[in-house]
């Protein structure tokens, strides 16, 4: 076959070549995507174990971050609550011993009046 004759056949020569050249490229691409498809899956899966086993790290951390602060906080109140204890202890044996004290003060005064009341009782019908 013989070369263009005309410009008009040399750019039809040109154009059908430079389709043919984006159909190849085309083509290409079509036989790639699967193997780009297939890669692009792969690595969003390996991110998102990644992504999953740095989340579970986290909440591991955490976890026993939270576990050592209950622990810090238990202790002082623990303590606390042991204080009062003891505190309501002595407060409960300070108020047995001060109703002793009164029933004991009540007796005697209640003897000493009996007294008063019987000699004063005495003096009058003895005179």
């Amino acid at each position: 076959m013989a070369g263009p004759q005309t410009t008009r056949e040399a750019l039809m020569a040109e154009l059908l070549g430079d389709v043919g050249a984006l159909l190849d490229r085309a083509e290409a691409l079509q036989a790639a995507m699967p193997a780009v498809a297939d890669a692009a899956a792969t690595q969003v899966f390996l991110a998102g174990e990644d992504a999953a086993k740095n989340i579970k790290a986290s909440a591991d951390q955490f976890g026993a971050l939270l576990s050592s602060q209950r622990e810090l906080m238990a202790k002082p109140l623990s303590e606390a609550a042991a204080s009062i204890s003891k505190s309501a202890d002595v407060v409960e044996g300070g108020a047995r011993r001060l109703a002793t004290m009164a029933m004991f003060a009540g007796m005697a005064g209640g003897v000493l009046g009996g007294l008063i009341a019987g000699i004063a009782a005495a003096a009058f019908f003895m005179r």
